[in-house]
C-alpha cells in the first residue's frame, strides 16, 4: 500500500512538472518582453515622429502615388505607395507618450501629426483638381463607408507596429505598411471630396482616418502598458483609472458610428444576395432574354430595373415577380423593365445621383421618361424602316452573335422566305427557321422560334429543326 501511494504521488508530480514545462514552453512563444529596450524604443519614435525635411517630402511622394492608385483602382500602386511613407511613427508617438504620460511629447506628437495630415490633404487635394479622372472608382468608394472591419485592420496594424519598433530583430518595413494602407488611402479620398466638392465622400473617409488613428494609438498604448515601460511623470492609481476611463468612453463614441455603418452595409450586401437568389429563382430559364438588371436602393421609393431582349420578360409578369421579391424579405420594391436600347442602368443610376441634389422627383422622372422616349422612338423608327425593307435572307451577322449567346447548343441555322403553293394554285411566302442543335429540348426551341420572330419583327415564322 505503501509504494502505491508513493508511486501515485510520484506521477502526480510529474504530471504538474509536465504542465508546468508546457505553460513555460508556451509563455516563451508568446512572450513580448524578452529583448525590448525601452529606452531605445522611446528614443526611436521620438526622433521619427517629426514631420520635417526629408520625411515631408516622403509623405508628399507617397500621397501622389496613392492618389494615383485610387484613381487607377490599382491595389498594387496603392501598396507601392505605403513603402515609402512616414505616417506611422507620429501615431505611435501619441499612443506612446499617452502610454509613459509624456505631456510634452504628446503635444509635439499631436502638432507633428496635424502638420502631417495637412500636407497630406493639400497635396491629394490639389492631385485630384488638376487630375483628368474625376469619377469616383471602386477603390475610392470603397474608403467612404467605415466599419468595425476597419477598425480590426487599424487595431492589429498598431500592435504590429509598435511591436516591430520595441523588438530590433523584427523589420518595421511590412507594420509600416498595414498601418499607412490603413490611412494613407482614406486620407486621399478626403482630399479627393474636397477637390470634387463631395463633401459627404470627404467627411465618411476623413471618419474613417480618425477611426484608424485612434485604434493604432489605442494599440500603442495597450503594448506599452503591457511591457511596462516607466512613467516620464508618476501617475497616481486615481489619475490612472480617470484616464482608462476617458480612453474607454472616447473609443465607445468613435466606434458605435462604425458598427452604425456596418449594419447598413451588411444589409446592402443581403439585399444584393436576394436579389441574384430572385434572377435565378423567379425569372429562371427565361435569364437569356435578361440583358443587364441593377438595384437602385437609395432612393425612394426602392427599384429594380431589369434591361431585357424582345417581350419575352414584360410588365405581365410584374406581379408575380413582386411577389417573389417580398418571398425573399424584400418590400416596397417598384419593379421597372426597359427593352435593351440607347439606355445604360448603370448611367440612369449615376444620371439620377447627380440630379437628386440638384432638382426634384417631377423632373428627375421628366428627364428619365424623356430618355426612354427618345431611345423608344428610335425603336419604333428601326421598326418601320425593317417592315418595309424585304429582302430573300433575313440571316445577318447580329442576329447569328445574339443566337450564340443566347443559345449555345445551336450549332448552326438559317432564316429566309419558302414559296408555299396549294393544289388550288394558291401561293404565298412564308418565313421559315431551319436550326441544327447539339441537344435541345422542345421548350429551347420554341424560345428559340419565339426570340427569331420577335427579333426580326415577323408576322409569322415556321420552325423546321433539321
Amino acid at each position: 500500500m505503501n509504494t502505491q501511494g508513493v508511486n501515485n504521488g510520484s506521477n502526480g508530480n510529474n504530471l504538474n512538472s509536465a504542465f508546468k514545462e508546457i505553460g513555460k514552453f508556451i509563455v516563451d512563444i508568446i512572450d513580448l518582453k524578452n529583448g525590448v529596450v525601452k529606452s531605445e524604443t522611446v528614443k526611436e519614435i521620438r526622433e521619427k515622429m517629426i514631420m520635417s525635411g526629408a520625411n515631408t517630402w516622403m509623405l508628399m511622394c507617397s500621397i501622389v502615388i496613392a492618389s494615383i492608385g485610387l484613381n487607377l483602382n490599382s491595389q498594387a500602386v496603392i501598396i507601392g505607395a505605403m513603402l515609402i511613407s512616414p505616417l506611422m511613427s507620429p501615431i505611435l508617438g501619441i499612443g506612446l507618450s499617452v502610454g509613459i504620460n509624456d505631456q510634452q511629447m504628446l503635444k509635439k506628437a499631436l502638432i507633428h501629426f496635424g502638420i502631417a495630415i495637412l500636407i497630406a490633404l493639400i497635396t491629394s487635394t490639389l492631385y485630384f483638381y488638376f487630375s483628368p479622372f474625376s469619377e469616383m472608382g471602386p477603390e475610392i468608394e470603397s474608403r467612404t463607408k467605415p466599419t468595425f472591419l476597419d477598425i480590426i485592420i487599424a487595431f492589429f496594424g498598431g500592435l504590429a507596429g509598435i511591436i516591430s519598433i520595441a523588438r530590433k530583430d523584427i523589420s518595421t518595413t511590412i507594420p509600416g505598411v498595414a498601418i499607412a494602407t490603413a490611412l494613407m488611402p482614406p486620407l486621399c479620398v478626403t482630399g479627393f471630396g474636397i477637390a470634387n466638392g463631395h463633401w459627404q465622400i470627404a467627411s465618411s473617409s476623413f471618419y474613417l482616418f480618425f477611426l484608424n488613428t485612434f485604434f493604432v494609438s489605442l494599440a500603442t498604448w495597450l503594448i506599452i502598458r503591457y511591457l511596462n515601460f516607466p512613467y516620464k511623470q508618476y501617475l497616481t492609481k486615481q489619475a490612472r483609472r480617470k484616464g482608462r476611463l476617458y480612453i474607454l468612453l472616447f473609443a465607445l463614441i468613435v466606434v458605435i458610428p462604425s458598427f452604425i455603418i456596418f449594419k447598413n452595409v451588411f444589409k446592402e450586401y443581403q439585399d444584393k444576395v436576394r436579389i441574384q437568389t430572385f434572377i435565378n429563382d423567379y425569372i429562371g430559364d427565361d435569364i437569356i432574354y435578361l440583358d443587364d438588371h441593377i438595384y437602385i436602393d437609395d432612393q425612394s421609393p426602392k427599384r429594380l430595373v431589369l434591361k431585357v431582349y424582345g417581350d419575352v420578360i414584360n410588365e405581365n409578369g410584374i406581379p408575380h415577380y413582386k411577389r417573389g421579391l417580398e418571398n425573399l424579405g424584400l418590400k416596397d420594391i417598384k419593379i421597372e423593365i426597359i427593352s435593351t436600347a440607347e439606355i445604360e442602368l448603370e448611367k440612369l443610376k449615376l444620371l439620377e445621383t447627380e440630379i437628386s441634389g440638384i432638382r426634384g422627383i417631377a423632373d428627375r422622372l421628366e428627364l428619365v421618361r424623356d430618355e426612354q422616349s427618345k431611345s423608344q422612338n428610335k425603336i419604333f423608327s428601326l421598326e418601320k424602316e425593317l417592315k418595309g425593307y424585304r429582302r430573300d435572307s433575313l440571316t445577318n451577322h447580329s442576329l447569328s452573335k445574339e443566337l450564340s449567346n443566347l443559345f449555345p447548343e445551336l450549332i448552326s441555322f438559317s432564316i429566309g422566305k419558302m414559296q408555299h403553293s396549294t393544289s388550288r394554285g394558291v401561293q404565298k411566302d412564308e418565313n421559315v427557321l431551319i436550326a441544327e442543335w447539339s441537344e435541345t429540348t422542345e421548350k429551347t426551341s420554341e424560345k428559340l422560334r419565339t426570340f427569331v420572330q420577335q427579333r426580326l419583327l415577323l408576322d409569322t415564322l415556321i420552325y423546321i429543326q433539321r
